[in-house]
């Protein structure tokens, strides 16, 4: 909540980042990703609230809670933790770094390891919100959080179960990703992005999410 996602995305990676709020970005047709609950409040409320969770807590500059963030070896994954670490500390959140190459880096997370937080990103394997929900399901080997929904796996298998029909489909993976949201299974900061600079002659080239542009579609006046 308290983590600024315009300020790591603007400033951090500058610009080439999206701020996220859900597991599944925006840009597949007829779904609606479940956002986080406080993705409509501004940046200061969202510091307010998350300054009174942790007062409830006990938690505050004079009694600090430490967390550990785990990340692989990348000037701008450094960055971003530098700069969250940064960001909770007026929050009474000493924040601890650990990192490493990316092939250890992943392999502690994969045989889950002890950590608190732990750097990751996802690319789907295609255009769908399954893609980016089913790697939370019980037993799958993206699952680093080691996330145990009996519920979300629960509407998982049932929006499988209703694949004839697009439309519940879709309303059943917005509900569990709306769970895994709420549960905090996972924590989204940002979405990847694309620059493209697309000539005014070119025809047959769209937007899309996936940012697959087949060169048979493609022309030039």
């Amino acid at each position: 909540m308290a983590i600024d996602r315009d300020f790591l995305a603007e400033k951090v990676w500058g610009n080439t980042m999206i701020p996220a709020y859900s597991m599944v970005p925006p840009g597949i047709a007829g779904y609606t990703p479940a956002m986080a609950d406080y993705a409509a409040m501004s940046q200061i409320d969202r510091e307010d609230e998350a300054k009174k969770l942790l007062t409830e807590l006990g938690y505050g500059p004079d009694h600090p809670l430490k967390l550990e963030i785990r990340y692989n070896t990348s000037e701008n994954h450094k960055n971003t933790a530098i700069a969250i670490q940064e960001e909770l500390r007026p929050l009474g959140i000493e924040v601890s770094m650990v990192n490493a190459d990316a092939k250890t880096h992943f392999a502690y997370i994969q045989q889950k390891g002890d950590f608190d937080y732990a750097r990751s990103a996802w690319v789907a394997d295609y255009k769908d919100p399954e893609s980016f929900l089913g790697i939370s399901r019980k037993g799958n080997a993206k699952n680093y959080s080691n996330y145990d929904g009996p519920e979300f796996d629960r509407l998982m298998e049932k929006a499988a179960a209703a694949g004839g029909n697009p439309a519940e489909r879709f309303k059943l993976l917005s509900a569990a990703e709306a769970l895994l949201m709420r549960d905090t299974a996972n924590m989204p900061l940002l979405y990847y992005g694309y620059h493209d600079l697309v000539s005014a002659r070119l025809r047959g080239w769209e937007a899309n999410v996936m940012e697959v542009h087949p060169s048979r579609f493609v022309s030039k006046e």
